[in-house]
């Protein structure tokens, strides 16, 4: 992307390289927001818990029942996703993704945990968070510190000294979705308010692993095709 700046001489045109993971952050709708709501809380059962996949330091993540029922939901996500990454490296894709929804479940966090250092299985990931307490809000108003504070969710990625962008926190709020390569590390920081915060976290690949499908015979699988979006001229 080309820019242009002024100096007491001339104008200089200039360019920055784009680096790194492609992150991208939007906001889902409300009808989506109540929707993914109202099954967390059908499966919160102990049929499934869903511990035994993941990283968390967690007493409670649990399996979606029916995610498929959510595909129409997140292949407008993915359309989102799809147009901001071509637009990032500016490049269009030659071949279009279809996308595999391999894994859904839902987190149900409180005081005192937290999410290490991690990455995922399959293609691309996404968090979205249900119900953030205003008491974790207020605590991330009063942290004093360098990090991004109690509840934040945090990607690193890449080496260099101070001069590189190699870390971003971001504190989420009810209704942020975040769709990033599943291979990148991120973690979860704890909060001490006496509260419970729910997301929701899923796995998407964007081709058929057999050798996967062999291992994971128990898991059902969503093909899901990112929805064809057009954008309103400037």
């Amino acid at each position: 992307m080309k820019s242009e700046i002024k100096t007491h001489e001339q104008n200089v045109q200039y360019g920055v390289l784009q680096w790194g993971p492609c992150i991208v952050h939007l906001r889902i709708s409300e009808d989506f927001h109540e929707k993914l709501l109202a099954e967390a809380k059908e499966s919160r059962k102990p049929e499934q818990d869903y511990r035994q996949r993941l990283a968390g330091i967690l007493k409670e993540e649990y399996s979606y029942r029916n995610r498929e029922m959510f595909l129409p939901e997140i292949s407008q996500c993915l359309g989102v996703y799809d147009q901001a990454y071509q637009k990032w490296k500016n490049e269009p894709y030659k071949i279009q993704p279809e996308y595999l929804l391999t894994s859904m479940w839902v987190n149900y966090m409180k005081k005192n945990e937290f999410n290490p250092i991690h990455d995922h299985s399959d293609f691309l990931s996404f968090v979205i968070f249900l119900d953030v307490p205003d008491e974790i809000l207020k605590e991330q108003e009063g942290f004093v510190g360098q990090s991004g504070g109690p509840g934040s969710l945090s990607f690193v990625y890449g080496e260099g000294n101070r001069q590189a962008i190699t870390y971003q926190s971001v504190k989420p709020k009810n209704r942020d979705m975040f769709i990033f390569p599943a291979w990148i590390k991120h973690f979860v920081a704890p909060f001490y308010s006496d509260v419970t915060r729910v997301s929701v976290s899923g796995n998407i690949t964007n081709s058929v692993d057999l050798n996967q499908l062999k291992r994971n015979k128990d898991e059902k699988k969503e093909i899901v095709r990112p929805a064809s979006l057009t954008t309103r001229p400037d």
